[in-house]
């Protein structure tokens, strides 16, 4: 063996043998990085952490956007008469749920606001009665798009394509908080529908339901859950969801409601539950208008 084999013998043995590296194992998030926003992708990590709404980032809450879709008046009047009205619309659900009201209310946290038909205001209702109640100081404000059908809530906060009720309905896998979405508006948080599903009025008077309502009320006393419903009439599961409330709001458009209607609706509700009855849409002026009438059925 010549010199130079020699020495490329001994270069061999000293050279340190290769490392084989563990292979690298998929990542647990079920969203992919580069299909998801950086804030979705924030938030469920937050929510898999096991602090859904308070580790994620807070969801802005654009007004223009709410009052170009109708859903706040665009003439400035935010803080003047419609905010009055809100102020004695939410009193006797304020005073039902620390129970001073008429009568002891099961679920009296549970709030849901619908109409006997379409077209009579009941989201609009919904999301300014979720954003009155949001402003008291000792509360916090869960509103929830439960109109499947037609999602205005979910469309108003710009919240299409995130999961939501129906997802958490769907799958038992799912958990409840995951879809809970906190807003830079103080003690306001909201579910948008998620994904629609063929059999609505089966998840609503499912047991997950009830385990999802649990949930969504929180477990220290102090949260609202405000649904916003489908009409009465129009879909067979807005009956549904109301039998799981304890309030129920509906919402009567002045010179457009048919009184016939408005009967149906109420012969639907459950004779233990409170109802209040707003008159929408109605022309006499601030000294006689009795949009806040509300009353026991």
């Amino acid at each position: 063996m010549s010199i130079v084999e020699k020495a490329a013998e001994k270069l061999k043995a000293l050279r340190p043998e290769p490392q084989v590296l563990p292979p690298i194992a998929p990542e647990s998030d079920t969203i992919s990085p580069h299909l998801a926003p950086t804030v979705e992708r924030s938030q469920e990590r937050g929510r898999a952490a096991g602090q859904p709404t308070e580790a994620a980032p807070l969801w802005h809450v654009d007004q223009m956007s709410l009052e170009r879709m109708g859903f706040l008046p665009a003439n400035g009047d935010r803080d003047g008469r419609l905010a009055d009205e809100m102020r004695r619309i939410k009193r006797p659900l304020l005073a039902n749920m620390s129970r001073k009201g008429v009568k002891a209310l099961a679920h009296a946290e549970r709030i849901v606001v619908t109409s006997a038909g379409p077209g009579e205001g009941k989201s609009f209702t919904a999301v300014n009665l979720a954003l009155s109640l949001a402003r008291e100081r000792d509360l916090e404000v869960l509103l929830v798009d439960g109109d499947i059908a037609k999602s205005n809530v979910t469309r108003a906060f710009g919240l299409d394509g995130w999961p939501g009720l129906m997802d958490v309905l769907a799958d038992e896998r799912r958990q409840p908080a995951e879809v809970i979405v906190r807003t830079d508006v103080p003690n306001l948080l909201v579910v948008p529908t998620g994904e629609r599903h063929p059999l609505v009025g089966e998840l609503f008077g499912s047991r997950r339901m009830e385990t999802v309502l649990e949930v969504f009320g929180g477990r220290n006393g102090r949260r609202l859950v405000v649904f916003d419903s489908s009409p009465l009439l129009a879909t067979s599961e807005s009956q549904v969801l109301a039998s799981h409330m304890g309030q129920v709001v509906v919402v009567v458009a002045a010179g457009r409601t048919r009184q016939q209607a408005l009967n149906s609706s109420l012969q639907s509700l459950n004779d233990s539950q409170y109802v209040g009855l707003i008159l929408n849409m109605s022309r006499l002026p601030a000294s006689e208008n009795h949009y806040d009438s509300g009353y026991d059925y």
